[in-house]
């Protein structure tokens, strides 16, 4: 088994992997400029349906993605940050769990065609992570 597909395996074993990071910025080519002279990192563009998404890669392996915000509708208030994502085995059942247990859905479950399904939730105190199960390979 590749190393990729074993680490995927092991995220949705899990249900508790840090899985992906994306950096939300309004200026996403400088905030990817920042990091690959500081880290020495390097940046590969990738096409998404409507979008080119530029991820951050080290050590020939992409570890994060960046989003600019400004101009960007969907966007709007958005402060610049890193946003994380924990693999689940199940977006929409961990979801029911998470408004049972005090939490709140910030962004309704989406699908990334033959990337994955995500949602952004909020915990009781107010903290945001990404939930994320990963599209059938």
């Amino acid at each position: 088994m590749a190393d990729q597909d074993m680490a995927r395996e092991h995220a949705l074993a899990e249900g508790s992997t840090f899985t992906w990071h994306e950096l939300y910025v309004p200026d996403g080519e400088a905030g990817a400029r920042f990091y690959t002279e500081v880290l020495g990192w390097q940046v590969q563009q990738t096409a998404l349906e409507g979008f080119d998404y530029p991820m951050l890669v080290a050590n020939g392996r992409p570890v994060a993605g960046v989003m600019s915000t400004k101009g960007n509708p969907q966007m709007v208030g958005v402060p610049p940050h890193w946003a994380t994502y924990i693999a689940v085995d199940d977006v929409d059942a961990r979801l029911a769990k998470v408004t049972q247990h005090g939490g709140s859905v910030v962004v309704p479950p989406m699908d990334i065609p033959t990337v994955g399904r995500m949602a952004l939730i909020a915990d009781p105190q107010g903290a945001h992570i990404w939930l994320f199960t990963s599209a059938p390979m």
